[in-house]
């Protein structure tokens, strides 16, 4: 008796007398075949169990329909969110995500990256959405491939000028206008300290969250010093501490750069016994499911990543079906499409962490 997973297109044809071509262009809902012979090879095919092997099948078109998703440091809840909204768009669409996370609890390499990409362009995905900017490497390597790419809460890593001429998409948070919209708030309450604790510049939406508090700080007449951290919670906790211990700079407020670095911090603070927000304030970017279930509740600025991965996801799947306007130089040669950049607003959600009531 046939093995269930040795079935082929061939044992299909010769149990319905039908042509290997006929049963081919059948599962594959290609033209030249009934309506009737269609549903009566795929009817047979679910009864032998038939499974087609879509590595055979993309080895012919030179490219596989899944997605790859490159995160860096899947600790972050802001990534759950973020995945939602890249699947509500693909399963209806019948697309695959496939994950490759970068940075494993938030440790990152140029090593690590330019293998990681190498296994993911070997591959052939159709499309790539990358949380990460890239190596200037990494980038001319999507390009030689021509696999198209959109990034998400991070930009191509140039300026303006080269991301346009680099060709990529985004989609990315407004976070000069979140850091200005936080620094405002703080105002409020006349803190003259700040502190701000914060992920490496490999994550590129550090730039301008930090840029933007600076400018705000200045604005208020408040100090802001930096503290950079390892992108994970343990790290996090650690500089905190060491950082309240060997200085005399008592900040009024702290700002976690995202939720590891929130998480971090609160482990900190837990073990100096300091109370938030009556012996320092606390505020963060970057929402989470359960930051108005702790005590006190945190008040931070908040992205909607879900739509941010569904935009994401619109918009790969428009390069992947050659949907968007294609450019030609002037002798005629097609160029890589227009690219997208689309910066997303965020609000900023007022709890009790910073010293308010809560709303």
């Amino acid at each position: 008796m046939m093995k269930r997973h040795d079935v082929t297109i061939t044992d299909i044809a010769k149990r319905m007398g039908l042509s290997v071509y006929t049963v081919s262009r059948a599962l594959n809902g290609l033209s030249g075949v009934s309506e009737s012979t269609r549903a009566s090879v795929r009817e047979t095919a679910n009864e032998v169990g038939y499974i087609p092997n879509v590595n055979a099948r993309d080895l012919r078109t030179g490219t596989h329909r899944f997605i790859t998703l490159l995160t860096a440091g899947m600790s972050n809840s802001y990534y759950l969110d973020l995945i939602d909204g890249i699947e509500s768009v693909l399963q209806d669409k019948k697309e695959s995500l496939f994950i490759a996370d970068m940075a494993v609890n938030g440790r990152y390499s140029k090593e690590n990256e330019a293998y990681l990409l190498r296994q993911v362009v070997e591959n052939r995905p159709g499309g790539i959405i990358s949380t990460l900017g890239l190596s200037e490497y990494s980038r001319n390597q999507l390009k030689n491939w021509n696999i198209p790419v959109v990034f998400v809460d991070s930009t191509p890593g140039y300026g303006d000028d080269e991301e346009i001429k680099d060709g990529f998409s985004y989609v990315a948070t407004d976070n000069v206008d979140a850091a200005a919209k936080l620094g405002r708030h703080l105002k409020l309450h006349h803190f003259h300290r700040w502190l701000l604790a914060i992920y490496p510049d490999t994550w590129n939406s550090r730039f301008a969250r930090e840029s933007g508090l600076r400018a705000a700080a200045e604005e208020c007449g408040a100090e802001i010093r930096v503290l950079e951290c390892g992108n994970n919670d343990v790290e996090a906790c650690t500089e905190v501490i060491r950082f309240l211990d060997q200085n005399d700079y008592y900040p009024d407020v702290i700002i976690a750069g995202n939720n590891p670095i929130l998480l971090g911090v609160m482990s900190a603070l837990n073990r100096k016994s300091v109370d938030i927000p009556g012996d320092m304030a606390l505020v963060a970017f970057d929402d989470f499911a359960w930051s108005d279930l702790v005590s006190p509740k945190i008040t931070l600025v908040a992205e909607d990543s879900r739509f941010i991965g569904a935009k994401a996801a619109n918009y790969l799947l428009g390069q992947m079906e050659g949907k968007e306007e294609v450019n030609k130089n002037p002798d005629g040669a097609t160029m890589r499409p227009n690219p997208i950049h689309d910066m997303i607003e965020t609000s900023l959600k007022i709890r009790e962490s910073c010293g308010c009531g809560g709303q």
